[in-house]
């Protein structure tokens, strides 16, 4: 069952009965009530931005590698091209953003899959070129939290086998104001692109990214990715100056409402645990158990490209309430 296959369903089931709303996808529905929209905003360029973007994210010492794009969409479309040029292996999680394969196919080309859920099988990169790329979440999306040390050693290790491995961290489920140690470890390698957002933790969608190259990368990078606009800067700029802690506002009531949500989750899938970050997490259960002997709407694994049915992804997003 696909995205849209699922809205259907969704639509129908949910016309039948009352149910336990865990499905909700569209955090900037869910979450707009925090958003403050700002008056009388000063013009601002993509270098006000990233200054500012690099004070909030106690990245000063990256600042001088960081690139400003329309946001992760935008920084992979631009990065897939130049693989498409270059002739590079790609490899993508199977289960985790149907957009990558899209984006990927798209430019021409082939991509690899390995598995995220119900959790990272990195080994499966073995197999890879020794000049490929992979692409994984950091955030781990729809899992609910950052690499493990075995995952990043296993990492680390995988780019160490040839210089010319490299490896994009997608950060854009991070609601913290800053990069958590797995990916500056990861980004210490010098072999990893960092791609940022602020379309989640800030509620501007589509708006304003940062891409974070591996330095013999930063020109390549450059020339092909478009700058965004003065009014998308200018938008990013107020949303980091006014609601400068809005990422961790929006994570403070994730945890409050995953808390609420722990024991009636539990009713369905006794080893639930609320997940670190972020307002999605995986459980195992199969969506039509859930429906059928727990009146709990869950959205099927296959959604985000899973090929296994044992899993279901949950998310607390239905009923996120101020605090």
């Amino acid at each position: 069952m696909n995205f849209q296959e699922f809205k259907a369903f969704r639509d129908q089931v949910t016309e039948e009965k009352s149910l336990l709303r865990l499905d909700c996808m569209n955090p900037f529905k869910a979450m707009s009530f925090l958003k403050v929209d700002v008056a009388n905003q000063v013009d601002c360029s993509s270098e006000d931005t990233l200054d500012l973007w690099a004070e909030t994210m106690s990245a000063h010492k990256h600042r001088n590698r960081a690139i400003a794009t329309g946001g992760v969409r935008e920084s992979l479309k631009g990065l897939f091209n130049i693989f498409s040029s270059n002739g590079k292996e790609v490899w993508l999680p199977e289960d985790t953003y149907p957009f990558y394969w899209d984006t990927a196919h798209n430019v021409g080309l082939k991509p690899q899959s390995f598995p995220t859920l119900p959790t990272p099988d990195l080994s499966v990169l073995d197999k890879a070129d020794k000049d490929s790329v992979a692409v994984i979440t950091n955030p781990l999306s729809p899992l609910g939290r950052t690499l493990n040390k075995d995952e990043v050693t296993q990492i680390c290790e995988w780019l160490e086998v040839s210089k010319d491995r490299q490896i994009i961290l997608d950060t854009v489920y991070s609601y913290t104001r800053d990069f958590d140690a797995a990916t500056q470890k990861i980004f210490e390698t010098g072999q990893c692109y960092i791609a940022h957002s602020l379309s989640k933790a800030w509620l501007e969608r589509g708006v304003f990214g940062v891409l974070l190259p591996p330095k013999k990368e930063f020109e390549a990078c450059q020339r092909i990715l478009k700058t965004p606009s003065k009014d998308a800067c200018t938008s990013a700029f107020s949303a980091l100056k006014e609601q400068n802690d809005l990422a961790d506002t929006q994570q403070h009531a994730f945890s409050q409402e995953w808390n609420r949500l722990k024991p009636l989750i539990q009713n369905l899938a006794p080893d639930f645990q609320v997940p670190k970050t972020g307002y999605f997490s995986s459980v195992s259960i199969n969506y039509k158990d859930a429906l059928e002997e727990h009146g709990a709407l869950v959205i099927p694994a296959s959604v985000f490209g899973a090929r296994n049915n044992t899993s279901s992804i949950v998310s607390c997003l239905y009923n996120v309430k101020p605090s």
